[in-house]
């Protein structure tokens, strides 16, 4: 029996879901945003800015999706005492860790946003109670942040993690959090900035936690100050849906009917993923080399490149398992992490 993982007869959308315009501080203007990223052949992008919720339906056609949402900042006042002395010892934005989640509305018009921009707004505003213990619900530690997370589910938006190497977040700070949709795998304006933000270690890491109900993205978070565009058009999440609407491309987002991948032109691509008596199969454009990574120390690989097909087959005790490849420039696709059933090995 085949059981896809990847959806199977459907068209396949390029999307940018980390984007900044003038909104916020993102060089171009939204408009602008759809033309270039049309050209690149991307279908949908989420407009993402800084701590504003502004739709953006008046730039949907048959081509090209708007998706509703934004990026909310979550900064620690001070250093925490439980972090490096020299941190504590300087104590400026530089090494104030954060949190920045990009937060997906469900439905194109949400309304008011049902958020502010910083910890200390969005819960001395909310909480009620006398001012000491509003003051106290305002400090930036894991139960509130969690209390955030929690509410934007509530309000029907889909919480990512961003960045975790550029936010200076450490284990401790999100490895418990409840309630994300997916981690943000690759940032491509930080990558090209710092080479530190492809992360699927940390992927995995919170796979280890959190099973796989956690989802792997990837965006270009494209602030191109000064119109440097080397932000643009490097990470990108690929979703199957039978048409490009809003609610079809919601769907595949709480589906997991969708990878990553990055590169600017001709990104990797795969193709099929599926499993079949007990062997799980990816199809892909020609790459170099091609995992299967699972939880504990879990990994298999075809090194012989270029391949266009590989084959893993199903471990005992494969609780969960996903799927890389990577091309001869070095550009990595991704899939998520997907259960394995007893149905599955066969």
């Amino acid at each position: 029996m085949r059981t896809y993982l990847l959806p199977d007869g459907v068209n396949w959308y390029r999307a940018n879901l980390h984007c900044h315009t003038t909104h916020s501080d993102g060089y171009w203007p939204p408009e602008r945003v759809k033309a270039e990223y049309k050209k690149w052949g991307y279908s949908i992008v989420a407009y993402s800015d800084h701590n504003v919720l502004v739709p953006h339906n008046d730039l949907a056609d048959e081509r090209f999706l708007p998706l509703t949402a934004t990026e909310l900042d979550v900064t620690a006042q001070s250093v925490p005492e439980d972090e490096l002395d020299y941190m504590r010892e300087n104590n400026g934005w530089r090494y104030r860790p954060t949190h920045h989640f990009n937060l997906f509305s469900k439905v194109p018009d949400p309304g008011p946003m049902p958020f502010h921009h910083d910890l200390w707004s969005v819960w001395h505003d909310a909480f009620e109670g006398t001012e000491e213990e509003k003051a106290r619900r305002a400090v930036w530690n894991l139960e509130n942040v969690q209390h955030l997370v929690d509410e934007a589910n509530k309000a029907g938006f889909l919480v990512q993690y961003n960045h975790p190497n550029w936010s200076l977040a450490e284990p401790q700070h999100f490895l418990p959090l409840k309630g994300l949709w997916s981690l943000e795998v690759l940032n491509w304006a930080t990558e090209v900035e710092t080479g530190g933000e492809f992360c699927p270690y940390v992927y995995d890491m919170m796979l280890r936690r959190m099973g796989p109900s956690l989802f792997c993205s990837m965006g270009d978070d494209n602030h191109n100050h000064g119109g440097d565009l080397m932000q643009s058009f490097g990470g990108s999440t690929m979703f199957g849906a039978k048409e490009l609407t809003y609610e079809a491309i919601v769907q595949s987002m709480v589906k997991g009917e969708f990878y990553c991948t990055e590169g600017r032109e001709d990104p990797p691509r795969i193709l099929a993923l599926y499993v079949e008596d007990g062997v799980v199969h990816v199809e892909c454009t020609p790459c170099e080399h091609a995992w299967i990574v699972g939880d504990g120390r879990r990994y298999a690989d075809k090194r012989v490149g270029p391949i266009t097909h590989a084959e893993f087959p199903l471990w005992k005790d494969d609780r969960f398992v996903r799927v890389q490849i990577r091309d001869s420039r070095g550009n990595n696709a991704l899939s998520h992490a997907y259960a394995i059933t007893p149905e599955m090995r066969g």
